[in-house]
């Protein structure tokens, strides 16, 4: 049997249990968050313009797979999920230098039901993430809640297209160095302020589902483990990057803001 050599601490998973996040764990060194940052920019730079959303990468770029098959990210979900590993979507949220770009308080739930099996969303940070640079920020134990109306509405310099209307007083700063994660529930209710800071805050997320998952929209890529997915459109991993293809994709579903 394979060691996993970065599982979460049982103090960890019972944080995240009750408070529906756990943080900081570190998990990319410096070399390899700067990296995929620079991957990253490079993706900006041939797209030609600020990059505040970009989702589903890793059907298309390798080096987005390649960030997604982390040992030390995997190891830390396995802890919660198990040994069977399915990556369900990414999304990229950066924020520029003074951006008054930021995300309204949401859950995860938009995305993935509370009737579907259990879901992780891992929150990478590929730049300092703290409250200068518009940190995630959430409410500790909101996901025992249950799914809460979101309101579809234009909100300015919203980087999400809904939000929802909650008494923040109890909200926590989930500040991560760069190469740290948290890892948090769908029903979680959680948000983030404008950028502040003199640097981007590049913010990497992924989330993680395993075979029972069933109401996906979106094809799944495997992670870890070797299950069978009949009910899923189980994709093989990119073997390079192709931005024609995604191009394309996110033209058909608005996957690039």
């Amino acid at each position: 049997m394979r060691e996993i050599k970065y599982s979460l601490s049982e103090t960890q998973i019972e944080a995240y249990a009750r408070d529906g996040i756990v943080y900081p764990i570190e998990v990319l060194s410096s070399h390899k968050a700067q990296k995929y940052r620079t991957e990253f920019e490079r993706f900006e730079t041939e797209v030609g313009r600020p990059l505040r959303y970009v989702a589903m990468m890793h059907l298309y770029f390798r080096w987005v797979f390649e960030l997604t098959v982390e040992l030390t990210i995997l190891d830390a979900v396995e802890s919660i999920l198990g040994p069977e590993l399915l990556v369900q979507s990414t999304l990229v949220l950066c924020k520029y230098p003074k951006d008054e770009s930021f995300v309204t308080w949401h859950q995860d739930f938009n995305y993935a039901n509370e009737t579907s099996s259990e879901t992780v969303s891992a929150w990478i940070a590929l730049s300092p993430s703290n409250r200068e640079s518009g940190c995630l920020r959430a409410i500790p134990g909101s996901q025992s809640g249950g799914v809460l109306p979101h309101a579809a509405t234009k909100i300015r310099n919203n980087i999400l297209t809904y939000s929802l209307e909650i008494d923040e007083s109890t909200a926590i700063d989930i500040e991560l160095k760069t190469g740290e994660m948290s890892l948090h529930q769908p029903g979680l209710i959680h948000g983030s302020l404008p950028n502040q800071s003199e640097d981007k805050r590049i913010g990497f997320i992924i989330r993680y589902v395993t075979p029972a998952f069933s109401n996906n929209d979106n094809p799944v890529m495997r992670a870890r483990g070797n299950a069978v997915c009949r009910q899923l459109d189980l994709r093989p991993a990119p073997q390079g990057n192709d931005f024609s293809a995604w191009k394309k994709l996110a033209g058909e579903r608005n996957l690039l803001r």
